[in-house]
């Protein structure tokens, strides 16, 4: 289910014809915080006025301890966005990206005093915004931040947010 959503952006590309002898943007990326994890961008270069437009998928989890000291949280944040990166210098050496999309929470929450389990599921917004420093052509270096946010109370999480650092490249080909 979760495939056809993150190709329609893609096809939507194709079909419109604007695909057509363009370079191909990669861009595999850590995510730093308190959940570590991954994300990886695929998308075309130099389209719809823009040096780059992408989809973004990512994963992030981690275990931490909770409030107490006889508990913690298991947790899971999967991150589908659609973003573009423009050049805002005549050299195109310096770049933003910018990124909007969904996000989906899976926690458990285990507190071993009275040995309750709890878990939770949520849908949220997800954010990110990076800034690019082009080296050439072909390859630059990536960092930025990313924000997840999810419904009130959802969560065994302050503010049920998520903020992470990413750190990451992009290739041309």
């Amino acid at each position: 289910m979760k495939s056809p959503a993150l190709l329609l952006p893609i096809t939507l590309l194709i079909m419109t014809g604007t695909v057509q002898a363009k370079t191909i943007h990669i861009s595999p990326d850590i995510r730093l915080g308190e959940l570590d994890g991954y994300g990886l961008q695929l998308g075309v270069k130099d389209t719809m006025w823009l040096d780059a437009v992408f989809i973004s998928v990512g994963k992030l989890e981690g275990e931490t301890a909770g409030i107490y000291a006889n508990s913690y949280r298991k947790e899971k944040v999967y991150t589908y966005r659609i973003g573009g990166q423009y050049a805002f210098d005549r050299a195109d050496v310096h770049k933003v990206q910018i990124e909007l999309g969904m996000s989906k929470y899976s926690g458990r929450y285990y507190n071993y005093n009275n040995l309750s389990k709890e878990h939770y599921k949520s849908d949220g917004i997800s954010y990110s915004t990076s800034y690019i420093y082009q080296a050439t052509d072909t390859f630059g270096l990536r960092a930025g931040v990313e924000i997840n946010h999810f419904g009130p109370f959802s969560t065994p999480r302050i503010l049920d947010s998520t903020l992470n650092a990413t750190l990451g490249f992009t290739i041309s080909i």
